[in-house]
């Protein structure tokens, strides 16, 4: 393998790309938490797949970038991508990422909306008809219970 300085200064600009990628994927996830507000379990199930997640991308990139070599220069870069992504462009993406999460979620809840409309107007349309049908054997129970009575007053006046 060919160690230049070269090709160990793109090592490092990979491992800082890596950085870069785990620091928008931490914003992602926090964003969605902000979201969802998860309970203490969920909250734990999503850490341990977040750092699955973290682990993958940092792998792939070592795979690809020098055949998984650890090197000390590879951790520090990833760390300083990171460091950097989480103080420079962490301000510039999270409200921008904040703004298409509330988008997508109006989104999401015009759809849904504009699916359960056609289903509330047929309800509303259904309901007194489906309250009468359910009338229909308590008639029934009636008419058993007033043949019963008259049959005991006709049966005692003989």
């Amino acid at each position: 393998m060919d160690t230049t300085i070269k090709v160990q200064f793109y090592i490092f600009l990979t491992s800082l790309y890596g950085g870069l990628i785990a620091g928008l994927a931490y914003d992602i996830y926090r964003i969605t938490r902000h979201f969802s507000k998860p309970k203490k379990i969920a909250t734990t199930i999503e850490d341990l797949i977040f750092w699955i997640g973290i682990s993958l991308i940092f792998f792939y990139i070592l795979n690809k970038s020098n055949w998984a070599e650890l090197r000390g220069y590879i951790f520090l870069g990833f760390f300083a991508g990171g460091y950097i992504y989480l103080k420079v462009l962490s301000k510039i993406f999270f409200p921008f990422l904040i703004k298409i999460f509330n988008g997508l979620d109006l989104l999401f809840k015009g759809v849904i909306k504009a699916i359960v409309l056609p289903f509330k107007y047929i309800n509303r349309i259904l309901a007194p008809k489906i309250k009468k049908t359910r009338r229909i054997p308590g008639i029934f129970k009636e008419g058993i219970k007033e043949i019963k009575r008259y049959k005991q007053i006709i049966s005692k006046k003989k």
